[in-house]
């Protein structure tokens, strides 16, 4: 009998112990639920008590980063692909754009990932027409950040691109390629930069050397239904025929004239501040004057 009380008291101390390291060491979570005390059988032995051992489950669970790390991954799992993505790229990137539009708002995954690289090369599909028109759509209304002609001539890469422009010239024997090139928008697009970016002097010297040493055009002679195109394209081939013969004829007088007032008006709104950056370096190209100050 005084075996029996005695164990009975051990028992009671164990569990008082394992109790309050159970809240003072580590707080279990609220949804552990606490185990029975323990007992002694009819041979007087102590049954083991599982208290310690909901706890250390407990602790296991809400401490592993492990699960954490899983989340997105079970996540992206559970997402459905749109019946009208036939896209490979868009089909495989899908999931990982809506989880991190639900995570941060956004679609736009950085590109410093696997997925991000996907993205990349979305953007690049979409300038090349090669994602259908609600695929392109959805990406929008998702708030999918698409490539301006900016980020065409910064993602691109150089030599690519510059092998595809004398593709171009072998092909038509030019490089008036137009700015809107169906075969190849993002061509098209990659040489407007070069011209907007060389007028305005943002262009690398050692980019403008390897365009000039294959005898890239950088004015455009393209119609392009502007008037201030047109009376450009007049004012170039007067003042480089100057240039080179060096006038003198009436004719030329009278063509000199028209060129002037045109200029002037060019000047004039420059200085009130409403001509574009890209037509600035346009008139920076005209030859033999200097247009921001009065002929």
């Amino acid at each position: 009998m005084v075996h029996r009380i005695a164990a009975i008291a051990l028992v009671i101390l164990a569990t008082s112990l394992e109790i309050s390291m159970a809240f003072t060491i580590d707080p279990m979570p609220t949804h552990i639920q606490r185990s029975s005390l323990s007992i002694i059988d009819n041979n007087g032995l102590i049954k083991h008590s599982s208290i310690i051992e909901c706890k250390a489950a407990a602790t296991s669970s809400y401490d592993n980063n492990d699960d954490n790390d899983n989340d997105t991954e079970e996540a992206t799992s559970t997402i459905e692909i749109p019946s009208f993505v036939t896209s490979p790229v868009l089909s495989q990137v899908y999931p990982a754009l809506i989880a991190h539009k639900s995570k941060y708002g956004n679609p736009n995954i950085p590109l410093g990932t696997a997925d991000g690289k996907k993205c990349k090369t979305l953007r690049r599909l979409r300038f090349q027409n090669k994602l259908s028109d609600e695929e392109a759509s959805h990406l929008a209304e998702l708030g999918f950040a698409f490539h301006s002609f900016e980020d065409v001539y910064y993602e691109c890469d150089f030599d690519e691109m510059l092998r595809k422009l004398l593709d171009y010239r072998e092909e038509f024997g030019t490089y008036q390629i137009p700015k809107k090139y169906p075969p190849d928008p993002e061509l098209g697009a990659w040489v407007t930069m070069l011209r907007r970016l060389r007028g305005k002097d943002e262009l690398p010297q050692s980019r403008i050397e390897r365009l000039d040493d294959v005898g890239f055009e950088w004015v455009s002679t393209r119609k392009c239904g502007s008037s201030f195109m047109a009376n450009y394209r007049d004012a170039m081939g007067y003042l480089t025929k100057v240039e080179e013969t060096g006038g003198g004829d009436d004719k030329e007088e009278e063509d000199f004239s028209k060129v002037r007032k045109w200029v002037e008006a060019q000047r004039c709104a420059y200085e009130k501040g409403n001509l574009s950056e890209q037509r600035a370096g346009y008139m920076d190209e005209l030859p033999g004057i200097d247009w921001r100050n009065p002929l």
